[in-house]
């Protein structure tokens, strides 16, 4: 092996317990993908552009946990703003693009594919419940909250203390992009009523004044916030403080970007007429919908023809 690649290679920090995760994720995804292409050429939900997304998410939640720059938080404060805006501000969009939930249903067996459904169909408790718990002000709310909370200085230092601490933080902080980039893309399982496109627009940019602000508290800062980073060997030849302004630079500048640029691409798909109308009435209702998106009327034919048969052995029995 060539020895750059060696190096490359090596930087990188293979946890067991993430990798399974992606892998398992990867897998269940393009099986489906490929099923449902099988079933259905041509189908927008198993599009070549909803496979790059989804794996493209994947792939950006990878190079956060695992790459050199997981590593590298843990010694400078503006590594570790790159890897929370690769994780909660590009894979999560990206996979809510890839429309995983109808497509990954496609990746189980017909039988777990049934049992799944049943938890989404309309009257279901669970699918009501989670209708509560999801609304958009609560996610919204959900994300802000726990953006600016790992923020607190004693968090933040305890997080980089702690392995099962920065774990968590890790966990809460997707966790909570998933439920908030869920209600800006539309993506399934829709069961939510319609979240119109200006609504998203004040949602995401409802996002950027308290991410600006914490970013320019940092940014400005004439003290090092974050303790924990004068414990540390300081490399690449930035001070504790510089490191501090850059991070939280990038929290303002980019950060904010890209609520921005997100706000400007629902507007330009409204603008154009190619917006989806996510309607909870629309399909992901009913049994059929769930256990074969895409392909529903198929179901519904076959549940027919069975009826149909079982009638006229009824008639024909003597």
């Amino acid at each position: 092996m060539h020895p750059l690649v060696r190096a490359l290679l090596s930087a990188w920090e293979w946890r067991p317990e993430v990798l399974i995760v992606l892998i398992t994720l990867g897998t269940l995804y393009v099986t489906g993908w490929r099923r449902l292409r099988r079933q259905r050429p041509g189908s927008r939900l198993a599009s070549v552009p909803r496979l790059a997304a989804y794996l493209g998410g994947l792939f950006a939640l990878a190079v956060s946990l695992l790459s050199p720059i997981d590593r590298l938080g843990g010694q400078l404060f503006y590594m570790h703003m790159i890897q929370h805006l690769l994780s909660i501000m590009v894979a999560a969009p990206l996979l809510w693009l890839g429309m995983p939930f109808p497509v990954a249903l496609w990746g189980l067996p017909a039988h777990l594919r049934r049992a799944v459904a049943r938890f989404f169909v309309r009257d279901s408790r669970f699918r009501q419940g989670l209708r509560q718990a999801t609304r958009p002000a609560i996610a919204w709310l959900a994300f802000i909250t726990i953006y600016v909370g790992w923020h607190d200085a004693n968090l933040y230092n305890l997080a980089l203390e702690r392995d099962w601490v920065h774990d968590l933080e890790h966990i809460t902080f997707f966790g909570a992009a998933l439920l908030y980039w869920w209600h800006v893309v539309g993506a399934g399982p829709r069961i939510h009523g319609r979240f119109p496109a200006w609504a998203r627009i004040g949602y995401l940019i409802g996002t950027v004044p308290p991410n600006m602000l914490l970013g320019v508290i940092i940014a400005y800062s004439d003290s090092v916030i974050y303790t924990y980073y004068l414990s540390v060997p300081r490399i690449w030849g930035v001070t504790a403080l510089q490191d501090q302004m850059i991070g939280g630079v990038i929290m303002w500048i980019p950060g904010s970007m890209m609520f921005i640029v997100a706000a400007l691409i629902v507007l330009a798909r409204a603008l154009d007429g190619d917006e989806p109308q996510p309607d909870s009435r629309a399909g992901w209702d009913d049994e059929a919908h769930m256990v074969a998106p895409g392909l529903e009327h198929r179901v519904t034919q076959n549940r027919w023809r069975r009826l149909h048969a079982s009638r006229t052995r009824t008639v024909d029995a003597p």
